[in-house]
């Protein structure tokens, strides 16, 4: 019950949540190596692990939580995401990113993204690679890189004390190319066929209000908050496999 109200992301998350997260992000495994505390936000939702053995700091209850969750594999697990569910993820720790983008984390570029551009999500940094003035430069193919674009965008960057910000945007991307398929936010699944046509969605719509009859939706694609793709009993080696499709 504990780590089922812990992992509830919405505004009525406990306000002792928060502080278990900062007590949780002080007591991290040490094959997470060193990570920035800016670059943390949950370890549920990210690719490092806080420490629950007898050395660790946590607090025995925090142990006892963080230990029931991995024996019943509690997880972020959904089959199919959609494409603003991926946004919404952290790009930090990806949990669905090679092991290339582990050692982008910290880097000096990645500090300057998250003070200076205020860079947490997988949207913030799609975001980023979207910039017009950016996308001219690719689009020319020209190596160089300026630092001297007065658009607005680059001027407020500098006055926040980014020094290069095309660079950031050179960052941003290389962060985004190390998200698998499954988690990119610009790879489209396969469809499945199993989503109900819009109509039949309707007709749910005005049975939920009616409180008439409702057809089953078998669609495995997740929609809406993150904190609805928590799942038990997750097998591990299904994380970054693509879903079935029905043929």
């Amino acid at each position: 019950m504990w780590a089922k109200r812990y992992l509830a992301l919405d505004d009525n998350r406990p306000m002792w949540a928060l502080a278990v997260d900062v007590l949780l992000s002080m007591n991290v495994t040490k094959d997470a190596g060193a990570i920035r505390p800016s670059a943390q936000i949950n370890s549920f939702l990210q690719s490092w692990t806080p420490a629950i053995h007898k050395a660790s700091k946590l607090p025995e209850y925090l142990k006892r939580m963080i230990a029931t969750a991995r024996k019943h594999n509690a997880s972020f697990a959904a089959i199919k995401l959609d494409r603003e569910l991926k946004k919404k993820l952290p790009i930090w720790y990806h949990l669905g990113a090679t092991k290339k983008l582990r050692l982008l984390n910290n880097s000096r570029a990645s500090d300057c993204l998250r003070k200076n551009h205020a860079v947490r999500i997988v949207a913030d940094v799609a975001r980023m690679t979207r910039r017009r003035c950016y996308t001219t430069m690719r689009e020319s193919r020209n190596d160089y890189v300026p630092d001297d674009c007065t658009c607005r965008l680059c001027l407020d960057d500098r006055s926040r004390g980014c020094k290069h910000p095309h660079r950031c945007c050179t960052t941003a991307e290389n962060l985004l190319r190390e998200v698998r398929p499954k988690w990119h936010p610009d790879s489209l699944s396969p469809h499945d066929g199993l989503t109900l046509t819009n109509n039949r969605q309707e007709k749910n719509e005005r049975a939920l209000a009616e409180t008439g009859t409702l057809t089953f939706d078998p669609s495995v694609t997740q929609r809406g908050e993150l904190d609805g793709a928590f799942r038990v009993f997750v097998d591990p080696s299904s994380h970054n496999e693509p879903p079935a499709v029905r043929r």
